[in-house]
């Protein structure tokens, strides 16, 4: 029974998840037409390689996740 509860426990894990992803990808399509031209930008210097980027422990940190 406890292999049971296990699953269910991880498949709610799972879900919480996935609703999260979708959250975050619904509010792409609320951001302002300035955000999105941030963003936007944003690309432009990644992909000529002008984009400062920082690794994902140090963004945790700044945003304290």
């Amino acid at each position: 029974m406890s292999e049971v509860l296990e699953l269910l426990k991880a498949i709610k894990e799972k879900l919480d998840e996935i609703d999260e992803k979708i959250e975050n990808f619904m509010g792409f399509f609320d951001l302002s037409e300035e955000e999105l031209k941030m963003i936007e930008k944003d690309l432009e210097a990644y992909e000529k390689g002008e984009l400062d980027l920082i690794d994902l422990k140090t963004a945790k940190r700044l945003l304290n996740v």
